[in-house]
């Protein structure tokens, strides 16, 4: 098993980080991944300790190995995706762009429904907790 610590920078954010552990069976499983930080984010819960799996991503997903999500369309992991694809995926999400953004189907039910109710109070509390989590 390796580790991959990564920095990543969104658009209401600071740094988050991210860690994404590269395990035996690679290629053929995807990579672990799990936000280290605590963040406010629909697709990252951070109720789940870090080391378990808090980020809600279809690419890394273990059930959707070799399927595509069928409410979404994204298709999950495949041996010939790489870690080029798992990093741009983590950050098309912390910069909220789709496809790898999905605030409709989110792991953190609260923030997503924040997301789409009140946006200013989503950055608002998104902007605290970087204060708080995210800043040294």
């Amino acid at each position: 098993m390796q580790r991959v610590s990564s920095f990543l920078k969104s658009n209401f954010q600071k740094d988050e980080r991210l860690c994404v552990l590269i395990l035996d069976n690679y290629p053929f499983a995807p990579p672990y991944a799990y936000a280290v930080t605590l963040m406010w984010h629909p697709n990252i819960d951070s109720s789940i300790p870090p080391g378990k799996l808090n980020i809600c991503l279809d690419l890394i997903n273990p059930d959707l190995v070799g399927k595509v999500d069928a409410s979404t369309g994204a298709s999950g992991w495949t041996p010939s995706k790489t870690l080029i694809n798992i990093i741009e995926a983590l950050k098309g999400m912390m910069h909220y762009e789709a496809p790898f953004f999905n605030p409709g189907d989110p792991l953190n039910h609260e923030a997503g429904e924040q997301y789409f109710r009140a946006l200013k109070k989503f950055e608002g509390k998104a902007n605290a907790w970087t204060k708080k989590y995210a800043m040294d």
